[in-house]
């Protein structure tokens, strides 16, 4: 039976099919996202409701990392992954034929479960299977490919829309998922059961599936239905009992959905939380930004395209180099390198105005995106290499879910902070002067500054050692 990854020769292959499930995964997040007017003048259905279309998809992957993560440490990678590529393809398929609205819907959740598992256990799969010296380059270019699918969903997402159609976007996940499936099921070890014996817990995860479905609809329909409202004040209070039912069944039943026992150990709790502030600043910024580009630049739709681009293509850039040091050098020297240079950009941001040249604009986002690429792969590499080597895929999973709640978590507070001084939902807010409006922006630019201070004093407490398991 294998108990480390140094074991196992993983093919070039194999790395290939890993970064090309993530490309397609951000190629689809990204490009979905920017198809939401088509989707909604085809199904004649209002701006409000088409945004079902990318919240149900992150609720129902949200919700399921916990469940597969378990799953592949039970019963090995291989079987778990390649189910989880084909129902990705699956539900593209029935997304790219849907013949209403509400199929569409059920066809995301389809895509969800499918991209739960392909979340949930690439880090292991990693982890597992590649030694420490060479884990922080795979890790990196993995990643680098996760910001290559971004770049290239909201670059092509125009020319797919205006000449293949909106349903395109679904077609074009086929063949890549087809390709991918090819090369895990081929070149993915069999055989790869970590050991981890015991029953998988069905009531824990109906108590984290329903805990987690009730914090994630409160933080995407808060705003809507107002945060002080009774619905979304008692869905809060269920989902937080429910959560803590969960944390609490965890310490008491032998064979536990997640063992809390490896969060003792501090690179990971730490490196996880962490994530968890980092990730906050990450989707709150990029909910914001649009907003400065079209309110306060005056830029065009295709323009603020573009200039969003810029921090991906400095991740692309980046997380290979970081995650090729972090088997190098002290990976906590790197984090705190990114995290500082997060904080330099941010004060960067809070001198933009009206009249800021295109060029510091550009400077700006440039360094803000290459921070954040220099953090994210060595902080992964971090989390993964002191997991145990049974529990790879719960703590992947752990760590998955931890950035998908800060990442929900930064687009409520950002969006509250923004709005408590701009508290139109005009495109253009007539009426409002820009100083006001740069207030807003300012308040959220001081947040995202506190998030990245708290980052850096959390990291500030993880070792400074390597470790190769």
């Amino acid at each position: 039976m294998q108990n480390s990854g140094t074991s196992i020769k993983p093919s070039s292959r194999l790395i290939l099919s890993l970064c090309l499930i993530h490309f397609l995964l951000g190629l689809d997040i990204n490009i979905v996202s920017v198809t939401l007017p088509s989707i909604a003048a085809n199904f004649q259905v209002s701006p409000g409701i088409v945004t079902r279309v990318v919240w149900v998809y992150f609720l129902i992957l949200t919700c399921l990392l916990f469940a597969f993560g378990r799953i592949g440490d039970i019963n090995g990678f291989r079987k778990i992954y390649s189910t989880g590529i084909a129902v990705f393809i699956t539900g593209s398929l029935m997304s790219a034929v849907s013949f209403s609205f509400d199929f569409l819907i059920l066809s995301r959740g389809i895509q969800a479960i499918g991209a739960a598992v392909l979340f949930s256990l690439t880090p292991a799969i990693i982890a597992f299977h590649f030694p420490g010296g060479s884990r922080g380059k795979i890790f990196g270019l993995n990643y680098s490919f996760t910001a290559l699918g971004g770049i290239i969903g909201r670059a092509a997402s125009g020319f797919l829309i205006a000449n293949l159609g909106w349903n395109s976007i679904f077609y074009l996940n086929i063949p890549f998922g087809i390709t991918a499936l090819y090369f895990v099921y081929k070149y993915l070890p069999d055989n790869i059961s970590t050991g981890k014996t015991g029953k998988f817990d069905i009531p824990g995860t109906v108590l984290i599936f329903g805990g987690l479905f009730l914090l994630m609809m409160v933080l995407n329909t808060g705003g809507e239905y107002g945060w002080y409202s009774s619905q979304i004040i008692i869905t809060g209070i269920a989902g937080l009992l429910l959560t803590g039912l969960f944390f609490y069944r965890q310490i008491k039943i032998e064979f536990p959905l997640f063992d809390l026992k490896v969060l003792k150990e501090k690179n990971i709790s730490l490196s996880t939380g962490a994530f968890v502030f980092i990730y906050m600043i990450t989707n709150g910024m990029i909910y914001l930004m649009p907003f400065y580009l079209l309110w306060i630049k005056l830029l065009t739709k295709q323009e603020t395209g573009l200039m969003m681009a810029v921090p991906s293509v400095m991740q692309l850039l980046t997380g290979y180099a970081s995650g090729k040091l972090s088997d190098k050098i002290s990976i906590k020297k790197i984090c705190s390198a990114g995290i500082i240079i997060i904080i330099i950009s941010l004060i960067l941001h809070l001198f933009l105005s009206g009249g800021s040249p295109s060029a510091y604009i550009f400077l700006a986002m440039a360094l803000y995106g290459g921070a954040i690429g220099f953090f994210i792969p060595a902080n992964t590499n971090n989390i993964m290499s002191y997991a145990p080597a049974e529990s790879k895929g719960s703590v992947s999973s752990f760590m998955t879910t931890s950035i998908r709640l800060g990442s929900a978590l930064g687009v409520v507070i950002f969006g509250m902070v923004l709005t408590a001084f701009v508290p139109s939902k005009d495109t253009l807010p007539a009426g409002i002067p820009t100083d006001i409006i740069m207030a807003g922006f300012r308040g959220a630019f001081i947040t995202a500054i506190v998030l990245a201070v708290a980052a850096l004093a959390v990291i500030s407490f993880t070792e400074n050692k390597k470790k190769g398991g």
